[in-house]
């Protein structure tokens, strides 16, 4: 009886450690995620809200209330946002848009409240003005409240099962006391003790695999290059140093030493001006979206910009594309709509044609037909079904909730028939690819 009594209490204080343990896992793993949630959203609704700063500061540098008002109508669908006011250089509301905020259950239980922040406009070194959000954070709030609700019951089921685990701890034991006979079922028990513990073990494994299999390191090529050539570099040079210290060394060695050096120096120049170019794209395509400006320029000088600016994103993909444009065509139009649609159409199709990781291929042409430019973007990936294509150029609309902002193709619409005073069909079909033809004209 001795025995058994010290095995209960053995038991009940192998319970209370356990239940303890998965009490605080429970709550630990609780604040991470909801820590991890909030941080990432708060993360993706202010770069939604810099995003939208950007697109504000010309129009407010230029005063357009029109521009103004039309962004802010496009803005405020965004669930989250209750108000939106833009600000003058002189503090003075250029624009505002607000809706009505709903009230419910949520803001009482978690004390919510509108949330305001400002973001300075600055256009090429002047104040622009300012813009205002005024949002809300019930939506985080709900995802909060339901995982708090499975997380308790959670622990409840750990507990009850724990509860019921000590439970047939103490029988067993009983069992054990009052019948010697019983050792099989003790012996098999045992084993199924040991059976669970390598089912625990191989589960830890699996989620290490899958940890290994997430880390990815994307190294830049050129300056690796470059680091290993000037690593090269350094130590020829400290070698050939010590050998003219000691009066060692030879013409043959020094000039050894320059010729391979010399080399060294043209591969680095080689991928100097691969990075070199690859940033001088970058800074036209980044100059093109800024102004927003009307001008002369040959469609295929903007299409390469775009195409250097997005190498870094398209190699990792399984993508390829092709490009037919003519040398010679060229367009009185805005070089830096044109750059914004092209990366929002190849975002599109790698991310929802083919899922990232999918090969494929994708395929731009320009044609001039009389005093108008037909652009048609085509891609071989999954497509669309009908609701999808039906909603395609509504803001906000997604089939990539992870990721996704659900804006690109409404930008891509409005840049099109506002701004360039064109036109945008669609055409897709599930498993067999989708199609843009965009139709402007030559002259804006």
């Amino acid at each position: 009886m001795k025995e058994t009594k010290i095995n209960t209490n053995s038991n009940k204080k192998k319970f209370y450690i356990l239940n303890s343990l998965s009490a605080v896992v429970l709550i630990v793993s609780f604040l991470f995620i909801t820590f991890s949630y909030i941080k990432s959203w708060k993360k993706e609704l202010y770069s939604v809200f810099e995003s939208f700063t950007k697109a504000l500061t010309y129009p407010s540098w230029t005063l357009n209330k029109n521009l103004v008002e039309m962004a802010l109508n496009t803005m405020i669908k965004k669930k989250e946002i209750i108000s939106i006011t833009v600000y003058d250089d002189k503090g003075e509301v250029l624009g505002e848009i607000s809706k009505p905020e709903n009230i419910t259950i949520l803001h009482s239980i978690f004390n919510l409240h509108a949330k305001f922040k400002e973001y300075w406009m600055d256009y090429k070194g002047f104040l622009a003005g300012k813009v205002v959000f005024e949002y809300s954070d019930i939506e985080p709030a709900k995802l909060i409240f339901i995982i708090s609700i499975i997380f308790i019951a959670l622990y409840f089921v750990i507990f009850l099962l724990l509860k019921n685990t000590e439970k047939s701890e103490r029988l067993k034991n009983a069992i054990s006391e009052l019948n010697e006979a019983n050792s099989e079922l003790e012996i098999a028990l045992s084993e199924l003790e040991e059976t669970q513990q390598r089912v625990i073990n191989s589960e830890k494994m699996a989620v290490l695999g899958k940890l290994m299999i997430n880390i990815a390191h994307d190294v830049n090529t050129p300056i690796g290059i470059i680091y290993s050539s000037l690593t090269d570099i350094k130590d020829r040079i400290n070698r050939v140093t010590e050998k003219l210290t000691s009066e060692e060394l030879t013409e043959e060695e020094l000039k050894e030493c320059l010729s391979v050096c010399g080399d060294l120096v043209d591969i680095m120049i080689r991928n100097a001006q691969r990075i070199r170019d690859l940033v001088q794209s970058l800074k036209r395509v980044a100059v093109n979206e800024l102004t927003q400006t009307v001008s002369t320029v040959k469609i295929k000088d903007v299409v390469n910009d775009v195409l250097n600016a997005m190498h870094p994103k398209l190699r990792k993909t399984k993508v390829s594309l092709k490009v037919d444009v003519s040398d010679d065509l060229e367009m009185k139009t805005v070089p830096g709509a044109w750059a914004q649609i092209l990366m929002n159409l190849i975002d599109n199709s790698i991310i929802h044609g083919f899922e990232y990781d999918n090969p494929g291929e994708i395929v731009v042409k320009f044609e001039k037909i009389n005093s108008k430019v037909l652009m048609i973007f085509s891609d071989n990936g999954k497509g669309m079904n009908e609701e999808t294509k039906r909603r395609a150029f509504e803001p906000f609309y997604t089939t990539d909730t992870f990721s996704g902002s659900g804006l690109g193709l409404s930008i891509v619409y409005q840049l099109v028939t506002e701004l360039l005073r064109g036109e945008i069909t669609l055409e897709s079909e599930e498993g067999k690819g989708t199609t843009f033809k965009i139709l402007v004209p030559c002259e804006i």
